[in-house]
């Protein structure tokens, strides 16, 4: 499902806005692709932080798919990141979390 331009720009203002509830999975593609940067956790987010902008959607919001999903939209961004180019999957949870 593909959202409106103006919703996009509302959830990136709203996560943006609870940046102190961002935590990064620790799934061994998202620490191999911070070592790959040569990166810490918090200088990703950070970059996250200031970088997304709707232009950067590429899918959502869509539900969890795991065999026992995770309440919360699923969004899918790309951005560039030290010069490479990196997909994003936040989950929005009901909780305020941004994993």
């Amino acid at each position: 499902m593909l959202a409106s331009r103006e919703e996009i720009k509302r959830v990136i203002k709203d996560i943006r806005n609870r940046r102190n509830k961002w935590v990064l999975s620790r799934r061994p593609k998202n620490m191999a692709t911070l070592a790959n940067l040569a990166i810490q956790e918090t200088l990703a987010l950070d970059i996250i932080y200031n970088k997304i902008s709707w232009q950067d959607y590429i899918s959502g919001p869509e539900t969890d798919d795991h065999p026992r999903p995770i309440p919360g939209d699923i969004w899918v961004f790309g951005l560039i990141i030290e010069d490479v180019e990196c997909y994003l999957k936040f989950q929005d949870r009901p909780n305020g979390g941004v994993v």
